[in-house]
């Protein structure tokens, strides 16, 4: 996560912004090489971050989790809020990067009240997805699980334009639904977001969970059947969970034959 959140700032974030997050996080400062494309996604400068994000996922998506998405969303509506001013897009878009502004200069309760209001404004757009992503991982962080749940529900319904942020608050809920000891349900949110073409750059990671769940839960055929997905994914991210795989696969084989 440092090495990731490093990146992101040199990358997009302007020099005086950067100063403020290294204060915050002084440990942080890294020197990380980033490819850029898709650089024809200029209509909406959110969007092209998140694509740009995403392809640094794609190399590191195992290290991935809720809490890295929304270090993502926060840097990014920094950035957003200063291309506003520039441009004058719609107040919703405007209304979400003050809430971010505000969350990262450690003003929390004014930024999440802020969240709030973007989604309660705006019900339909790509920033109420957003905002509504960012409050389930400030509430995962606090461990309030069950507002937690409710706001990343509203992210995984909310507008396909927000990316894969819809897709990934998937993947928040069952780290909710797992803390709160309901493997079932959590175990669901997983399948659903390996189902999600946007989240094939954690294909391993997520079904790994899935397998190990499934394992808990006692069901030994779901659990196998995460694991050869594992198998078939050619990718490097799924690399160091290949052979983890093989191995339940084997343990669950021979605990048949006993």
């Amino acid at each position: 996560m440092p090495a990731f959140r490093e990146c992101i700032l040199q990358t997009f974030v302007p020099g005086f912004l950067r100063d403020i997050f290294r204060k915050k996080h002084p440990e942080e400062n890294l020197e990380i090489k980033y490819s850029k494309k898709k650089q024809e996604m200029r209509q909406d400068p959110f969007l092209d971050f998140l694509a740009k994000a995403k392809e640094f996922g794609e190399a590191r998506g195992n290290a991935l989790t809720a809490a890295g998405i929304a270090v993502c969303l926060v840097i990014a509506g920094v950035l957003v809020y200063g291309y506003l001013q520039r441009s004058g897009e719609a107040k919703a878009v405007e209304a979400f990067g003050k809430a971010m502004v505000a969350y990262s200069t450690g003003d929390e309760r004014s930024a999440v009240e802020s969240f709030k209001a973007v989604v309660d404004n705006n019900k339909n757009s790509p920033q109420a997805a957003y905002s509504a992503y960012v409050l389930g991982s400030i509430f995962l962080r606090e461990q309030k699980y069950d507002e937690a749940v409710s706001w990343f529900t509203t992210a995984a319904s909310g507008n396909s334009k927000a990316g894969f942020v819809v897709a990934d608050a998937q993947e928040g809920l069952a780290e909710c639904y797992e803390a709160k000891g309901n493997r079932e349900e959590a175990l669901k949110c997983l399948s659903k977001a390996l189902d999600d073409s946007r989240l094939r750059y954690r294909l391993a990671a997520i079904a790994w969970k899935a397998a190990l769940i499934s394992r808990e839960l006692g069901k030994p055929d779901e659990a196998a059947q995460f694991c050869k997905r594992i198998e078939s994914d050619t990718t490097s991210a799924a690399a160091e969970y290949r052979q983890k795989a093989r191995n339940l696969i084997e343990t669950i084989t021979v605990a048949r034959s006993n």
